[in-house]
C-alpha cells in the first residue's frame, strides 16, 4: 500500500489517491488531505477504530458530494441555536481527514462526519451511544459534483476530462471506492446493528423542496391583468409550493431525532440561510484567517467547497444519461 497516481482511462489523466487497504478487489483509495504523509494517514486510519468518542458526540455518514457540508451547516444550526452559518467548516471534525488532538478541541456536542465504509469506524459507532445521520443522494448528481470536487482540489493534481472521470467513476476506483458498494454496505450496517440510532435523509427531499419553493414563490400573488391560462398556471404553481415545501419538515424531523425542539420561526430562519447563495456569501463573510488559509491550501484558484447544489442540468448530463443508464441496464 503506499501513495499512487491512478489513470482515470488507460494512458489518460492521473489522480493521486492513498490505498489505505489493498485486500478488496479495488483497493481502497483515499484522498491525500492536505500537507499529510501516507505514513501520517496510515497512523490516523489505524487508530480510528479506537477513537474516543464523548457522550454528545454524534454522526453524519455519506458518501462524498452527497450534500454533507450542507447538511453539516443545518446540524450545526440545530445544536447551536443559531440561524446563522458557521465560521467553521466540515473538515475539522472528519474522522478519516483531522488528528484526534484537533478534534479533541472542539466544543459539544460535536458533529464528526465520514465518508468512510463502517468497518473503518470507531467502534463506539457499533454501541447504539451515538445518534447516526445519514444522507444519500442521486449518483448521477454525486459523480457531477465529485468530478468537479476532484478537479477543484490541488490534493488530486488531476485535470481530466468528465467522461474519463466517468469511468473511473463507475469502475469503483475513485477515493471512497464505487457508489453502489458504498450502499451496500451501509444497508448491511442498518440492518445488522437495528439498535444504532440512525436517520436517513435523501438530499433530494430537502434541497429540492427548497429550490421549488424559490423558482415558483412568485405565484403566491395575483396578476390582475392574467389570462385564465395564467390562473391555472398560478393555481398549479401554488401546489408545488406546496408539495416541495417540505424543507421546513424534513429539518424539523432531524431536529427531533438529534433531541432539539426548534419553533417555526427558528426552522424557517434556517431555511432562509441554507439556500445555497446565502450560505456561500455567509460562510466566505465568517472565514477566519485559519480556515482561508486552510482553503488557499486545497482549492484551485475559483473553486468552492459549496457549489450550485442542483440537479442534472450541465454540459455533461447526456454523456452521464447515457453512460450510466447503459452500465444500469448491463447489470441487470
Amino acid at each position: 500500500m503506499s501513495r499512487q497516481y491512478f489513470h482515470d482511462v488507460p494512458d489518460g489523466d492521473t489522480i493521486l489517491y492513498d490505498v489505505i487497504d489493498d485486500k478488496p478487489e479495488v483497493p481502497y483509495r483515499l484522498a491525500v488531505f492536505r500537507l499529510e504523509t501516507y505514513e501520517e494517514k496510515m497512523k490516523l486510519m489505524n487508530s480510528l477504530p479506537e477513537y474516543n468518542c464523548r457522550e454528545k458526540d454524534m454522526f453524519l455518514f455519506s458518501y462524498p458530494k452527497t450534500g454533507t457540508n450542507w447538511l453539516w451547516e443545518i446540524i450545526t444550526m440545530i445544536t447551536t441555536g443559531s440561524p446563522e452559518v458557521s465560521g467553521s467548516d466540515k473538515g475539522f471534525s472528519m474522522l478519516e481527514a483531522t488528528p484526534a488532538s484537533m478534534t479533541d478541541q472542539l466544543p459539544n456536542p460535536r458533529i464528526l462526519n465520514s465518508h468512510l465504509l463502517p468497518k473503518y469506524l470507531p467502534k463506539a459507532v457499533f454501541t447504539g451511544n451515538h445518534k447516526c445521520v445519514f444522507v444519500a443522494r442521486n449518483p448521477k448528481d454525486a459523480v457531477v459534483s465529485f468530478y468537479n470536487h476532484t478537479k477543484g482540489l490541488k490534493i488530486y493534481e488531476y485535470t481530466g476530462k468528465f467522461e474519463n472521470y466517468l469511468q473511473m467513476f463507475m469502475r469503483g476506483e475513485v477515493d471512497y471506492g464505487g457508489y453502489p458498494e458504498y450502499l451496500r454496505h451501509w444497508q448491511r450496517f442498518m440492518t445488522e446493528h437495528p439498535d444504532v440510532p440512525m436517520h436517513v435523509m435523501y438530499y433530494e427531499d430537502i434541497k429540492e423542496a427548497q429550490y421549488y419553493l424559490q423558482k415558483f414563490i412568485k405565484a403566491n400573488s395575483a396578476d390582475p391583468d392574467e389570462t385564465p391560462h395564467q390562473a391555472v398556471r398560478r393555481f398549479i404553481m401554488r401546489r408545488l409550493i406546496w408539495v416541495y415545501a417540505n424543507f421546513v419538515e424534513e429539518v424539523r424531523k432531524l431536529s427531533a431525532f438529534i433531541g432539539y425542539n426548534l419553533d417555526e420561526l427558528r426552522l424557517q430562519q434556517i431555511r432562509e440561510r441554507c439556500e445555497m447563495n446565502n450560505m456561500k456569501e455567509g460562510k466566505l463573510a465568517k472565514m477566519g484567517p485559519e480556515v482561508l488559509e486552510v482553503f488557499k491550501e486545497l482549492l484551485r484558484d475559483g473553486f468552492m467547497m459549496l457549489r450550485k447544489g442542483r440537479r442534472l442540468g450541465s454540459s455533461n448530463s447526456g454523456v452521464l444519461s447515457l453512460e450510466m443508464d447503459s452500465r444500469s441496464r448491463c447489470r441487470e
